[in-house]
């Protein structure tokens, strides 16, 4: 039997937890597993959350375990049913053994030293998160698209100070996605930060978390290789037919991020986090026009305006200070009757590029 070299405690170095959702990936995770069992970083656990797939991913994922030197690093929490990648998630957070959690998707793969690299980061500076950069590689090619790579390190502390840099303007200023960062995992346990919705869950748990950091390292270093994969169901424009409960599920999605802008009422940084959840729900809107005519079944006029309710008041709205044409406008166009609505959300969407 091989000795393991997983766990490492001798060195003090805290544990990690590494989350990998597994849904009908064959072709791709042995690759992601194998970036994560060859880190430099050793005091690691890699829990993989079968989420009941029909292909041989959970079979690959078994071998790694019996052959690898660090097999026995691989824990495997089997869900009772599918539930998609962010009930999968939750399963980490609940079941995590580490100091620190790391979501990986089952189909990208990291580099050598990203755990490594983050760690040092996060118990030099007693991070809530630390977010590193990214490329976009597409599948069995040598092919790089543009990397989503931070212009220089940050490191940013105190009460509301990494709000108000995600908040600085409208633009993104991090990734819309849960992975490549590194969570401290009593952040997440202590503010009860989980996914909530099957469609977008990414672009809401980053609407929940960010608030509640005080402490965050970003960095320029590249850590992680988000993979273009062929049939990825992210590609709409590749497929005649599109199933509309995808677009209803990531209408329910903004509606939780609507409801949820209440709870920054009187922070400095919330009249922008409104206007950017309200940025983020008329892209919704355009995807469904553009996307409208190849849904599975129709989807009305109604259903389309109602992803513009608005998260504020019109009372609200002129005691604000910043953005506030912005959501005048976004407020008046959602009141206006649904057939109306869609001609004008149409119009304004092919003027700005999103249709």
């Amino acid at each position: 039997m091989m000795e393991s070299n997983c766990f490492d405690n001798g060195n003090e170095m805290p544990l990690v937890t590494i989350g990998i959702p597994v849904y009908n990936v064959e072709p791709y995770i042995k690759k992601c597993l194998l970036s994560v069992l060859n880190q430099t970083y050793t005091n690691m656990e890699v829990l993989v959350v079968d989420d009941l797939g029909s292909d041989n991913s959970m079979a690959i994922v078994e071998e790694l375990q019996r052959t690898h030197l660090k097999g026995d690093c691989i824990r495997v929490i089997v869900r009772s049913q599918n539930g998609g990648s962010g009930e999968a998630r939750n399963a980490v957070i609940s079941q995590a053994k580490g100091d620190y959690v790391y979501f990986l998707d089952s189909d990208d793969y990291i580099e050598d030293s990203t755990i490594e690299l983050m760690v040092k980061e996060a118990e030099e500076h007693h991070t809530d998160v630390v977010i590193a950069s990214l490329r976009k590689v597409v599948w069995n090619t040598n092919i790089e698209q543009p990397t989503l790579q931070y212009s220089f390190y940050r490191l940013i502390n105190g009460t509301d100070e990494f709000a108000k840099f995600v908040c600085q303007d409208l633009r993104w200023h991090i990734a819309i996605t849960a992975c490549n960062i590194l969570f401290k995992t009593s952040f997440l346990r202590d503010n009860n930060l989980f996914f909530r919705a099957k469609k977008d869950e990414d672009a809401l748990f980053l609407s929940d978390y960010y608030s509640e950091v005080n402490s965050a390292v970003i960095m320029p270093n590249v850590t992680y290789n988000y993979v273009i994969r062929p049939n990825s169901k992210m590609g709409n424009n590749a497929r005649k037919k599109i199933p509309v409960a995808e677009i209803r599920d990531r209408f329910v999605t903004d509606a939780i991020m609507t409801n949820s802008c209440i709870r920054l009422k009187g922070r400095p940084f919330y009249e922008t986090h409104c206007a950017r959840v309200v940025k983020h729900k008329f892209r919704a809107v355009c995807v469904a026009l553009r996307h409208r005519h190849r849904f599975t079944e129709k989807l009305s006029n109604q259903e389309i305006r109602q992803e513009m309710t608005y998260p504020v008041s019109l009372n609200e709205i002129v005691k604000f200070r910043r953005y506030v044409l912005f959501h005048i406008f976004f407020f008046l166009l959602s009141k206006l009757p649904p057939s109306v609505f869609v001609v004008v959300a149409y119009g304004l969407g092919k003027l700005m590029k999103w249709i």
